[in-house]
C-alpha cells in the first residue's frame, strides 16, 4: 500500500489514504466489540482471555504482517466489547416487587418541557439492592432538577418491556431498564456542581430571551429557541409532527451545522478586524464548548464539537486534517470516554449520517458539480452575469441533492430500526431548508452576543423577530411538503439482527468505494442495499 506524499494537498479519498488513517483503525475495532458485547453479551473473562492471547499471539508473529494485523484487531475488538460492558448499566431483566418506590438517584440527564410544566430524564439508581446502577427512565410535573445532582426521588416504578416499542424502544437504547413516572423530588442528597447550575439557569436566560420579539407570536419565538438550544421539545405540537413527518427535525439538534456555522461565522469576523487568529481561534473552541455544555452536550454536538477541534489543530499546525480522519477521532474519543454511546441513537445517527456525506455525498456532488471542460476554457470574464448566476445555482442544487440523499440512505435504516418510520421527502426538504437554516441560526447568534448591552436590546429584539419570521416560513414550506402522498413509510423490524447488518454493509460500502468516480456506484449502491434489506426484511 503506498504512502500519500505528506506534503500533498489532494484531499480526495482513496484506500491508500484510508490504510494512512490511524483513527479508523482505532474507531473500527471499538464499534465492531461494543455491537459484539451489545448483541451477544460474552462473558468478560472470555473477552479479557482472548484480548490477553491476542496480544501474545501479535508479540510472537509481529514481523508477519497478516497475522500480526490479525491479533491487533482481534485484541482491539476484545478489549472494546469488554470496556463496553464494564461501563454499561446492568441489562438483566428484573421486575420491581412494587409498583411505588422512593429512590436515591443520580440524575445524568433532565430536559425540561415547555414553559416547566413537565420535565423527563434518566439517572443511575444509588440504592444498595436489587436496583443499584440500574439506569432508570424518568418522567415528573413542574420545575425539572438540575443534572449532576443526587435526588431522594418517588415515583410508580415499571419494568422496561422485553421487546420494547416507540418510547420503550428509545429509552432502552439509553440503557434504561426501569421507568418511574410521576416523579416528584423528595429531598436533595449530593447538590449538582456550580457548574451544572450554571448552565441550567443559563439555558433558562437564553430561551426566555430568544423568545423576545418586536410582536406577539409565541410559535415564532418556541421555533427560534428551539433552533438555537437544541431542544425539539420547545416546538409547537403541529410543526414538531410536521418536521418529523419530513425528516427535517434535525434542524433543531445541535450538530455540526450549528457548530460549523457558528465557527465561520467568528472566524470571518476576526479575519475583517484583522485580529490574531490562534489565541482568538483557541477562545472560540472554548466559547463553542460552552454552548455545547449548555446546550445539554448532545452526541451530535459533541462529535461535532471535537471534529472543530482536530480540524483547526490541523489548520494551525499547516497539515491538512482528512475530514474521515477527523471524524473518526472524534469517535473514537467519544467511545473510550463514553462507550455507552454506542447505543445511543443519536450518536449511531449522527456518525452514519457524517459518514454517508464525507464518503458518498460529497465526492457524488464534486463529480456532478465540476465545471465541464468547456467551462474550464472559457473565460470568466466573457460570461455573462446571468451564465455566472446559473452556474453557481446550479452546483449549490446538486451539491445540496447529493448530500441530503447520502444522509437520508445513511439514516433510514437506522430510523426504521428506532422510529418504524422514514419519510423520503427530506431528500428534496433538506434541500431548502438545510441552507435556510443558516439564516435564523446566525441571526440568533448575533442577538445573543448583542443582548448583553442595555443599549443594544432593541436592536436584538428586531433580530430575533427577523430569525423567527424566516423559522415561520420554514414552517410553511414544511407543512406544504406533509401534503405530499405517500411521504412516510412506516414499518416494524421483526428480523432481529437485520437492521445492524444493513447498517454494517452500508459503513462497508461508503468506505471501500469512497474513491470511486461513478455517481451511480456512490449512491446507486448504498440505496440497492438499502432498499433490498427493505424488500428482503420489511415487506
Amino acid at each position: 500500500m503506498a504512502r500519500p506524499d505528506t506534503l500533498d494537498e489532494d484531499p480526495s479519498l482513496n484506500r491508500s489514504r484510508f490504510g494512512h488513517t490511524p483513527a479508523l483503525w482505532l474507531l473500527l475495532p471499538l464499534l465492531i466489540g461494543c455491537a459484539i458485547d451489545t448483541t451477544y453479551r460474552p462473558a468478560m473473562s472470555a473477552l479479557l482471555c482472548g484480548a490477553t492471547t491476542s496480544v501474545l499471539g501479535f508479540w510472537i508473529f509481529n514481523k508477519k504482517a497478516v497475522a500480526g494485523i490479525f491479533f491487533i484487531l482481534i485484541a482491539g475488538i476484545s478489549i472494546g466489547a469488554a470496556w463496553h460492558q464494564a461501563k454499561l448499566f446492568p441489562q438483566t431483566k428484573i421486575e420491581p416487587a412494587r409498583n411505588y418506590a422512593e429512590l436515591s438517584i443520580a440524575l445524568s440527564h433532565v430536559t425540561a418541557q415547555q414553559d416547566e410544566a413537565a420535565w423527563s430524564g434518566n439517572g443511575v439508581v444509588t440504592d444498595k439492592g436489587n436496583f443499584f446502577r440500574r439506569r432508570i427512565a424518568l418522567s415528573g410535573k413542574g420545575v425539572s432538577p438540575t443534572d449532576g445532582g443526587e435526588y431522594k426521588i418517588g415515583g410508580w416504578v415499571s419494568a422496561v418491556p422485553d421487546q420494547p416499542t416507540g418510547f420503550d424502544a428509545w429509552i432502552a437504547s439509553q440503557g434504561c431498564t426501569l421507568k418511574l413516572s410521576g416523579a416528584k423530588i423528595l429531598g436533595t442528597l449530593e447538590a449538582p456542581s456550580a457548574f451544572a447550575a450554571w448552565c441550567q439557569q443559563s439555558q433558562k436566560r437564553l430561551e426566555a430571551w430568544l423568545r423576545v420579539l418586536p410582536w406577539e407570536d409565541p410559535d415564532g419565538g418556541s421555533l427560534l429557541a428551539a433552533t438555537l438550544l437544541g431542544r425539539t421539545a420547545l416546538l409547537p405540537p403541529e410543526a414538531k409532527v410536521n418536521f418529523a413527518a419530513t425528516g427535517t427535525l434535525h434542524l433543531f439538534a445541535i450538530s455540526g451545522l450549528h457548530i460549523a456555522g457558528m465557527a465561520a461565522a467568528l472566524l470571518w469576523l476576526i479575519k475583517k478586524l484583522r485580529l490574531p487568529e490562534k489565541p482568538l481561534g483557541v477562545f472560540i473552541l472554548i466559547l463553542l464548548w460552552f454552548y455545547v455544555q449548555v446546550t445539554g452536550a448532545s452526541p451530535s454536538s459533541l462529535r461535532a464539537w471535537i471534529m472543530a477541534v482536530f480540524i483547526w489543530a490541523g489548520q494551525v499546525s499547516e497539515r491538512r486534517t482528512p475530514i474521515l480522519q477527523s471524524l473518526s477521532l472524534a469517535g473514537a474519543v467519544t467511545l473510550i470516554f463514553q462507550p455507552e454511546a454506542y447505543n445511543d441513537p443519536g450518536f449511531q445517527l449522527s456518525y452514519l449520517a457524517v459518514l454517508g456525506i464525507i464518503c458518498a455525498g460529497a465526492p457524488a456532488a464534486e463529480i456532478l458539480s465540476g465545471p465541464s471542460l468547456e467551462e474550464q476554457l472559457t473565460p470568466k470574464k466573457s460570461l455573462s452575469w446571468a451564465t455566472r448566476w446559473y452556474g453557481k445555482i446550479r452546483r449549490l442544487l446538486i451539491s445540496g441533492l447529493c448530500i441530503s440523499a447520502a444522509a437520508t440512505i445513511a439514516g433510514t435504516p437506522l430510523t426504521l430500526i428506532y422510529f418504524q418510520s422514514a419519510s423520503w421527502a427530506g431528500v428534496f426538504a433538506n434541500l431548502i431548508l438545510v441552507p435556510l437554516s443558516e439564516v435564523p441560526l446566525v441571526l440568533g447568534m448575533a442577538s445573543l452576543s448583542l443582548c448583553a448591552w442595555d443599549g443594544f436590546l432593541p436592536i436584538a429584539k428586531w433580530i430575533n423577530g427577523l430569525a423567527a419570521f424566516t423559522l415561520d416560513a420554514m414552517a410553511v414550506l414544511v407543512k406544504l411538503f406533509t401534503v405530499v402522498p405517500h411521504l412516510v413509510y412506516q414499518t416494524e423490524v421483526h428480523a432481529e439482527g437485520s437492521g445492524q447488518l444493513c447498517v454494517a454493509m452500508l459503513i462497508g460500502c461508503f468506505l471501500f468505494q469512497a474513491d470511486s468516480k461513478s455517481v451511480v456506484k456512490l449512491l446507486g449502491v448504498p440505496a440497492l442495499i438499502v432498499v433490498s434489506w427493505i424488500i428482503i426484511f420489511l415487506t
